[in-house]
Parts: C-alpha cells; sequence; structure tokens
C-alpha cells in the first residue's frame, strides 16, 4: 500500500512536470494568446470584472478541479504555487484597474461534473487567495476584511473552479444570484481549442523522439526550461 502510494505521488508530479513542458510549446506556437506576458502557465485564467445590480464583483475561471494539498511534498507544492501565481496574474493587466474592495468575500465555487465524493476543503485554495492579493484587487487579508466562503456545483460540462471576490456588503445579495446563476456566470474554456492545440504537441514530441531516438522523459526536462523564441510573434 505504501509503495504504490509513493508511485501515485510520483506520477502526479510527473503530470505537472510534463505541463510545464506542454505550456512552453504552447507558448512557442503561440497558443496562449489571454496572456499579457511572457508567462510559463497555461491554461490562464479568465478573468472578468462585472457589474451586478448595481455592485461589482470581480470573476477568475480556473480549468479542471483543484489538485491535492501535499504539504509533505514541497515540490509539488511548489509547482502548484507557481501556476496558480502565474495564470493569475499574466491573465490580465490589473494596472488598468482603479479600484480595490475594502471589506470583501472571496467565494471559490467549485465545480463537478459527477457527484462523486470530494472534499471542498481543499487547502491549494489559499494559493488562489495569496494571487488575487498581488493583483491589488484586496488590501492585506486579515480575517476582518476577507472573508472566504466555499460553495460547489454540479456542472456536466467538467470540472472547473470560479472564484468570486464581491464586498461583504454585497455578500448577501450576490449568493442568491450565484444559486440560481452559476450555471451561466461560469467560464469554461473552448475543449475543441486545446484538443487540437494539444494533437499538434503529440505529434511534435513523436518527432522529436523519432528523429533523435530519446526518451520522452529526456525530451521533457530539456525542453521545460526552454525560452519561447517566437512567443507574441
Amino acid at each position: 500500500m505504501e509503495e504504490e502510494k509513493t508511485l501515485l505521488l510520483e506520477q502526479l508530479k510527473n503530470i505537472e512536470r510534463m505541463k510545464v513542458y506542454l505550456m512552453s510549446r504552447i507558448n512557442e506556437v503561440g497558443g496562449n494568446s489571454n496572456a499579457i506576458r511572457r508567462t510559463t502557465a497555461y491554461p490562464l485564467a479568465k478573468v472578468k470584472p462585472m457589474e451586478i445590480d448595481d455592485y461589482p464583483v470581480f470573476q477568475f475561471s480556473y480549468e479542471g478541479a483543484l489538485p491535492l494539498y501535499k504539504e509533505e511534498d514541497r515540490d509539488y507544492l511548489a509547482m502548484i504555487r507557481h501556476y496558480y501565481f502565474r495564470a493569475t496574474l499574466d491573465a490580465y493587466d490589473f494596472s488598468k484597474i482603479d479600484f480595490q474592495f475594502d471589506k470583501s468575500v472571496i467565494i471559490i465555487a467549485q465545480h463537478y461534473e459527477n457527484k462523486l465524493i470530494r472534499d471542498l476543503d481543499n487547502r491549494n485554495r489559499k494559493l488562489i487567495q495569496d494571487a488575487i492579493r498581488h493583483t491589488g484587487l484586496i488590501g492585506d487579508d486579515s480575517w476582518w476584511r476577507v472573508w472566504n466562503v466555499d460553495i460547489g456545483f454540479l456542472d456536466p460540462r467538467g470540472n472547473h473552479v470560479q472564484v468570486y471576490v464581491v464586498s461583504q456588503e454585497n455578500f448577501a445579495e450576490f449568493i442568491k444570484v450565484l444559486k440560481t446563476r452559476n450555471y451561466h456566470l461560469a467560464h469554461i474554456p473552448d475543449s475543441s481549442i486545446k484538443e487540437g492545440i494539444l494533437e499538434k504537441f503529440e505529434s511534435d514530441i513523436k518527432e522529436k523522439d523519432d528523429e533523435n531516438q530519446r526518451k520522452p522523459e529526456d525530451i521533457m526536462e530539456e525542453l521545460s526550461d526552454a525560452v519561447a523564441p517566437h512567443f507574441w510573434g
């Protein structure tokens, strides 16, 4: 049992390493068009400032479910932290926003494609809050200035995470809106675009492997640190 646990955790880290490689390739072919600067994160969050019933709401949308929190694995935690910071900060020019919530609520809505038993209390959500704090939308995140709310929804379209920032005075009204309109408020990446990009990457990986006759993990390690020379043309 312990050996299987170790193996599964190592495979989980390998998935994150592969994501780093794929991100570098996506940048090379200009597939990260939503980025405002050179980035190592893909997919980026979808960021949307909104006005609902005359009060401000800021939305961050992330693809997939929150990854498991593994406090004892620092390498894995560092990769997850890096992803959520870059996916958040590189997706929008926050310097254009001349607004800051005074006392706010950060609502993390986790959407799941089925009713398998899951725990909403995933401590990786703090990484998202830390990233949002760095956007300047909120000040310090002391307990009396920033409240946290976790909520889950069933969504057959797939797993994704929607994060909303709203003032404490408008929270009661917005949570009513969210409960009735969560399906329509959610932003989900276009899967067809993603599938097309990944198909191209699989072809590129196979071509490099055939030409150089090297192991895929060697190629992945070499290219994970590559600078995208043609990023944004």
